[in-house]
């Protein structure tokens, strides 16, 4: 090992990966390692389960970019490409990132999990607030569907059991939670609030390791 070090790592600038319908999806990741005899290469591979039996792997598309600074410290950027074609909805949730940083008088560094990123599955979220307009005092019902791609068939099916939450802000504010929904066996969402004033209404879904987050837009009510 020596004096290899690697110093820091990240992929999509910390962000998950949300996969669609796309025909690929594209995101970076970023390694810079050290040694006082500079750096040779640096390779990555991400990859999912355990790293002695990766259930999954990906390697980069094409050669790094990469700056050298002190001729001790190397940072590169490698582009990777990812086809949901290629995956399972198994393959959905966190996967890690393996580096190789291999310095010039032969010294190296393995770390096994330099960086971790959620690949979700992309997810859709609607609603519909009515009647409208309503009279003050008078229920508003609130309806919607929270949807996630299958990456087998490229098409969206409802998300079943989810709480999402039913929120509300006026023309010039911002939203907040009113009351947490759970979707029902097709994703479909269904609730009733009390019309107080004017604005607007959405769903907003928080998300988890495999399906990513997503805020219907919202619906207007005028209240009289």
């Amino acid at each position: 090992m020596g004096d290899t070090q690697v110093l820091a790592a990240s992929i999509n600038g910390g962000k998950p990966v949300v996969i669609g319908t796309a025909a690929q999806t594209r995101f970076t990741v970023t390694v810079t390692a050290s040694d006082s005899s500079g750096i040779d290469y640096i390779d990555p591979l991400l990859y999912r389960g355990p790293i002695t039996d990766p259930t999954g792997y990906l390697a980069a598309a094409g050669e790094p970019e990469c700056t050298v600074s002190d001729d001790v410290t190397t940072r590169c950027t490698w582009h990777f490409a990812m086809d949901h074609s290629w995956l399972q909805t198994s393959d959905a949730g966190t996967w890690r990132l393996h580096v190789n940083a291999t310095a010039k008088d032969g010294d190296h560094h393995w770390k096994d999990s330099a960086a971790s990123v959620d690949f979700q599955r992309a997810s859709k979220l609607t609603a519909n607030a009515g009647p409208e307009p309503v009279a003050t005092g008078k229920p508003i019902t609130v309806t919607g569907t929270l949807s996630r791609v299958n990456w087998i068939d490229s098409r969206y099916h409802g998300y079943a059991n989810q709480r999402v939450s039913l929120q509300f802000r006026t023309a010039s504010g911002t939203y907040s939670t009113v009351k947490t929904v759970t979707a029902s066996s097709t994703g479909y969402l269904k609730t009733t609030v009390t019309a107080g004033r004017d604005g607007y209404w959405r769903y907003s879904y928080a998300g988890n390791a495999g399906t990513a987050a997503v805020n219907a837009p919202g619906d207007f009510v005028d209240v009289r």
